[in-house]
């Protein structure tokens, strides 16, 4: 196999590349027990330059699952590396399974990441898996393409976690023989060949197909948005008169969702009407955010709607408020929005509102410790020690638009 084993030496190359952390710093690996995900186990194990921690989920789904989980530990006591079992647990839909579970994987597998310290988590996605998923989303699918480099979907759960899919380039059927060339076994899920899942008949239908040798997709920035003075309140720039349509509409949407805190990109429709009436001048409301005089902020109005406006934090734990800020405290508190509590703030940091633009003024975070709020951003105060803030929104948007290309860039954003 001549030209697969010049396709794994590649994935050498890959590992270089993206995984140019600690040398002593771990990297997660999902694996389910198929073929794909058992089959990167090993070559990251033959890799040789990383400490490896398996996380295996459980999505209590088939009966076999448990059988299928100490799979994954045993090839994970193979290959030398931890292993961490995981179980979506709770009622399971009877409509849209196969995107829930998706959506509770990715939490359940950035939430062990972040206890585990690791910045990184490697999935085993295969060309086929593009192919499949394209296919798929031209039968109306809102399945996404698989990159080799991008960001957990998980929010907040994934912040400051990126997905490594080094496989792309290379098909399930040769890993599969590869696995065989070494006596490896691996488990195949039967809902791969059930009927009723769009994924399965996508699959069917490419079976034999020829698959182009590289369609692994690129992250591209499609314009870069100069930090403002006021990024640590979560405020993005954004004026798209001098961008191409579609590069201004994603722009627009990595912008809004982070902006807005929220955890999922807003439709096309939605992109579409709000691109038009902000480049005629008006004001625009997308995704939890207001896009108002070249500037995208959180909407106020929104935030009762979407999460917590009252947020109780425990003393010592980091606890994500209204999905932009990242807050610490020493004492037991609770968080709410400077626009909810602005007429109990002290003078001085009325003072400091009214010094900002007028949009941010009631976005901000506050902390109320039982004696009155008080303001709770990144470079104000701190209270005399009492709390720690930092905004996620620049960093995600970063992390959303293809700024972090490798690993060691994550450093620069936690």
């Amino acid at each position: 196999m001549p030209g697969l084993t010049h396709a794994l030496k590649d994935d050498f190359l890959l590992f270089d590349h993206y995984l140019d952390g600690r040398a002593d710093h771990p990297v997660g690996v999902a694996v389910s027990g198929g073929g794909d995900s058992v089959a990167l186990l090993y070559r990251l194990a033959e890799w040789g330059r990383r400490p490896l921690h398996v996380f295996c989920v459980d999505h209590g789904i088939n009966p076999l699952s448990g059988q299928w989980t100490d799979s994954a530990a045993r090839h994970a006591e193979a290959a030398g590396a931890d292993f961490t079992a995981l179980r979506w647990s709770g009622e399971k839909p009877v409509t849209g399974l196969a995107a829930a579970a998706r959506t509770a994987r990715h939490a359940l597998l950035a939430e062990a990441a972040r206890q585990a310290d690791i910045r990184v988590l490697c999935l085993a996605h295969t060309a086929d898996d593009i192919a499949e998923a394209r296919l798929m989303r031209a039968q109306g699918s809102s399945v996404g393409a698989p990159a080799v480099w991008s960001p957990s979907p998980a929010w907040p759960q994934g912040r400051d976690i990126f997905l490594f899919r080094p496989l792309l380039r290379q098909r399930r059927d040769d890993l599969r023989a590869w696995l065989r060339g070494r006596n490896i076994g691996w488990i195949e899920d039967p809902a791969n060949d059930n009927p009723a899942s769009l994924r399965a008949r996508a699959r069917k239908a490419l079976a034999g197909q020829a698959v182009p040798a590289d369609v692994t997709p690129r992250p591209v920035r499609p314009h870069v948005i100069m930090a403002s003075p006021l990024a640590d309140l979560g405020l993005l720039p954004f004026d798209p008169k001098d961008l191409p349509h579609e590069a201004a509409l994603r722009l627009l949407s990595a912008a809004a969702v982070c902006a807005g805190g929220r955890d999922r990109l807003p439709r096309r429709d939605s992109l579409e009407r709000a691109l038009e009436a902000i480049r005629s001048g008006k004001t625009a409301t997308l995704a939890g955010a207001r896009i108002e005089n070249s500037m995208i902020i959180r909407d106020f109005g929104d935030i009762g709607r979407n999460g917590q406006p009252e947020l109780a934090l425990e003393a010592g734990q980091e606890t994500v408020w209204d999905g932009r800020f990242v807050l610490e405290t020493r004492r037991d508190a609770v968080a709410r929005p400077s626009g909810a509590v602005r007429s109990a703030l002290s003078e001085r940091d009325r003072a400091a509102l009214s010094r900002l633009p007028a949009v941010l003024r009631t976005v901000v975070p506050t902390i109320d410790f039982g004696e009155g709020p008080l303001l709770a951003w990144p470079g104000t105060d701190d209270h005399c020690g009492t709390v720690r803030s930092r905004c996620l929104v620049l960093p995600r948007f970063n992390a959303a638009t293809g700024a972090v290309t490798r690993e060691s860039d994550l450093a620069t954003d936690v």
